[in-house]
């Protein structure tokens, strides 16, 4: 879905690589069409979350730039995983005790600012990438209704995948005026995940790679019933391997730029 920008060159070799003296195995696998996500943004190419971190995912082979919504004391939505700004900034605090202007006047750790949802929701409208946006909870209805009108204001509702861990949220977005995808994020695997997606409505089922291990058929099943498969949060080749083995949609991971490199090497058209 992108085009890549030298991404063998600037990756290096990962283990497991053949050296360009070996034969190259031919592909195997049939997931070529499994979505690279790049967990908040590339975070080892530039700060999490940040407008550097979506740009180096899109421009190294992600699919789709996964991030995160929090709101501000002054109800703000800004892109933010913790609940505190200690980690990834240098000031210190809740975001939801801290004013929208008090966070933009931050400094992101490795450079950067804290990015508004309307600036993220710009800047990845202008590369070739979807969006999987997580609203972090508890949020009340008309949050995420304002969380929603931003991404249709911007013209990103199309591209855009709405998730969270929280099943109030997700009801809220899809009882919401503003129409989008939704997924729901889960640590542990439903007993039935297909009756868990046909009643919150939804387009994927977002779930732990080791929870979903021990079952794998459950793929198959979500797939039958018109719902995606995907998995967070997957590094590795081993890991990669046998996530796209049992048939995932979409690989959520902190190194797109390599998954999609493996992909293109170990993955057999569909």
């Amino acid at each position: 879905m992108v085009a890549t920008l030298g991404v063998a060159a600037l990756t290096g070799r990962t283990s497991g690589t053949p050296a360009a003296h070996e034969p190259r195995k031919s592909p195997t696998a049939d997931c070529s069409g499994t979505r690279v996500i790049g967990h908040r943004g590339s975070p080892r190419r530039a700060p999490e979350n940040t407008i550097a971190s979506f740009e180096a995912a899109a421009g190294h082979g992600a699919d789709y730039v996964e991030t995160d919504v929090q709101f501000t004391k002054d109800g703000q939505p800004v892109i933010m995983h913790d609940a505190t700004v200690d980690r990834t900034t240098d000031g210190t605090g809740r975001i939801d005790e801290l004013t929208a202007q008090e966070v933009s006047r931050l400094t992101v750790k490795g450079g950067g600012h804290v990015p508004t949802l309307r600036q993220a929701l710009t800047a990845v409208k202008a590369q070739p990438v979807r969006l999987l946006l997580e609203i972090k909870g508890p949020q009340t209805s008309a949050a995420v209704d304002q969380v929603l009108r931003l991404v249709s204001e911007t013209g990103m509702t199309d591209r855009t995948v709405v998730q969270s861990f929280d099943e109030n949220i997700v009801r809220h977005a899809a009882a919401s005026p503003y129409k989008i995808r939704l997924a729901l994020l889960r640590d542990d695997l439903d007993a039935d995940p297909v009756a868990t997606a046909r009643k919150f409505s939804l387009t994927a089922y977002a779930v732990n790679v080791n929870s979903l291990s021990a079952r794998p058929e459950t793929v198959a099943r979500l797939r039958a019933a018109g719902v995606q498969t995907f998995v967070w949060t997957v590094d590795g080749e081993r890991k990669w391997q046998n996530a796209t083995s049992w048939g995932v949609d979409g690989v959520i991971t902190n190194t797109p730029d390599r998954f999609f490199q493996w992909r293109k090497e170990h993955c057999a058209s569909r």
